[in-house]
């Protein structure tokens, strides 16, 4: 497709569109966005959990004791870092004496395997425990494929989760849960505590990213426009 009738300093110029090379740059444009799209979403993502870290800093006069007992079924929180490591956010389910429904408390992070294929089989303590949590806001990250939610081989638990999905929740474990999340501030079976690292960094680096993304996206185009711009004595000759 030939676009005409396109002057610079004196010298007429037209566009010309190929289509698998318009298709390409154009991809790799709309990619780099979205790429970048990501970027701020998990920067957005980093400030609400520094948030979340500041507001229990401040109120942990308000943790909540309760006493009750863990559900055998648990989840894997996938893609969480501690200190540069992958790993997990162990996730299991309470339910306090004299409740209906179960709390949905985050134990911690914990180490991923070497291989993606291997899923971590944490423990949960068992009988009769008494627990201290402190309430935390749900986070919804953004899942580029499908969540099967995979378990250990031979095992129904836990499920390797990527988002926190309360009515998923209740329809694979069969019981019914408080749509809150909490976190375990102490009793059995706490692991290492969640938001040890700076999420101020952390956002500053997704934001960094994004902007890298961005300007990516953006030389695509320019280089996409300019490899199409042909002179008129170019057309003559073709």
């Amino acid at each position: 497709m030939i676009i005409k009738n396109f002057s610079l300093y004196g010298r007429r110029y037209y566009l010309k569109w190929e289509w698998l090379q318009s298709i390409l740059f154009i991809s790799i444009f709309l990619s780099c966005c979205a790429l970048s799209l990501w970027q701020l979403q998990r920067a957005e993502a980093s400030q609400q959990q520094e948030t979340s870290q500041q507001q229990a800093a401040s109120n942990k006069k308000h943790n909540i004791e309760l006493t009750g007992y863990w559900a055998g079924e648990n989840f894997l929180l996938d893609n969480r870092t501690y200190k540069g490591k992958v790993g997990y956010y162990h996730l299991a389910l309470f339910k306090p004496t004299g409740n209906i429904d179960f709390l949905v408390v985050n134990l911690g992070w914990l180490p991923a395997p070497i291989l993606r294929s291997d899923i971590p089989s944490p423990q949960l303590p068992s009988g009769e425990q008494t627990i201290t949590l402190a309430n935390l806001p749900i986070i919804k990250p953004v899942v580029w494929s499908s969540d099967h939610w995979p378990s250990p081989n031979n095992q129904a638990w836990p499920k390797r989760i990527q988002s926190i999905d309360i009515e998923r929740f209740e329809l694979a474990t069969q019981h019914s849960i408080e749509t809150g999340y909490w976190q375990l501030i102490a009793g059995k079976g706490k692991l290492i505590d969640i938001f040890q690292a700076s999420p101020y960094l952390n956002k500053h680096k997704h934001l960094g990213y994004a902007m890298q993304w961005l300007l990516i996206a953006i030389a695509a185009l320019m280089v996409g426009v300019f490899s199409s711009v042909r002179s008129e004595d170019h057309y003559e000759k073709t």
